[in-house]
């Protein structure tokens, strides 16, 4: 009995050794929300976590979850003429899942601002990104004065949120020619339908009349592409032997036939263009370009 216990006792002590020796993860600074001048926040902020922010926004907090949404603040402002700005400071688990949920919010016709890594406005609500968090501003009874009040929040909160104010690198690599204006999405989960495919950005085309899709999946290194692109083509029923990185032609029984591109820990692709020359053509540009 006296020796199990004495084992126990290493044991234990063996895990606290190794907790303590971990890394601490990386954590952004405490946030508080800023003092605006005529304005009083009314009452405390609410936070609400993954389990409960079906509470605040039920019905939606579905897609928040699968851009691994972390905690939501909300803050209610007031004047003294009984105008009131809501603000609202989302959480994710990195700027790619801010970028994506914005990227599935955001109207391609809005008017963008430069606040953060990108914003934009809509009657009575402003709402922009910066690193990874993506923030909501709603205001309420603010008369004419409506799109300065909402700017001034918005540049004050981002001046307060830590992160880099900008876009994802990967959307600087796709093709100009053609593209439709902030028409880029990021899809977290399940992409083109396949949970091996991870997650991917896509972005909207139009050429002479023809509209269709670009897409890029990032992969955590060449090996991981590889491993999903041999998945894709054996579930396609592509005979697979030997993937290089290069070129590949795939029938898939969703998307129709599909151009993709494996280069380095990126596989780019093309959907919904039945011409083949064109599809030749974007490749080309994504693999001749120093940006890929």
């Amino acid at each position: 009995m006296r020796r199990l216990e004495i084992r126990l006792l290493l044991l234990w002590l063996v895990l606290c050794v190794a907790l303590l020796s971990r890394p601490a993860a990386a954590q952004d600074p405490p946030f508080a929300f800023p003092a605006m001048q005529g304005w009083t926040v009314a009452g405390q902020p609410q936070t609400f976590s993954p389990d409960t922010l079906y509470e605040y926004i039920d019905g939606g907090a579905d897609l928040y979850l699968k851009y691994d949404f972390e905690e939501l603040r909300v803050a209610e402002y007031k004047d003294d003429k009984q105008a009131s700005v809501t603000v609202e400071v989302y959480r994710h688990r990195s700027p790619n899942d801010a970028f994506g949920i914005y990227s599935q919010e955001r109207f391609p016709t809005a008017t963008f601002l430069d606040i953060g890594a990108q914003g934009y406005s809509e009657s009575e609500v402003l709402n922009f990104i910066k690193g990874r968090y993506y923030v909501k501003i709603s205001g309420y009874h603010t008369g004419a004065d409506e799109k300065a009040i909402m700017l001034a929040f918005a540049r004050q909160l981002s001046q307060g949120l830590p992160g880099p104010a900008s876009l994802p690198a990967i959307l600087s690599a796709f093709p100009a020619e053609g593209k439709k204006e902030n028409s880029e999405k990021f899809v977290a989960r399940d992409f083109l339908g396949y949970s091996f495919l991870h997650s991917g950005f896509t972005a909207d085309y139009e050429v002479s009349g023809r509209k269709f899709q670009l897409f890029a999946i990032e992969g955590q290194s060449p090996e991981d592409c590889r491993a999903m692109l041999e998945r894709y083509l054996k579930e396609s029923g592509e005979v697979v032997a030997g993937i290089a990185e290069g070129r590949h032609r795939v029938k898939d029984r969703y998307h129709g036939e599909m151009e993709l591109l494996w280069k380095g820990r990126h596989v780019w692709g093309t959907m919904s263009l039945d011409d083949a020359a064109l599809r030749a053509k974007y490749l080309r540009q994504i693999e001749d370009s120093p940006k890929t």
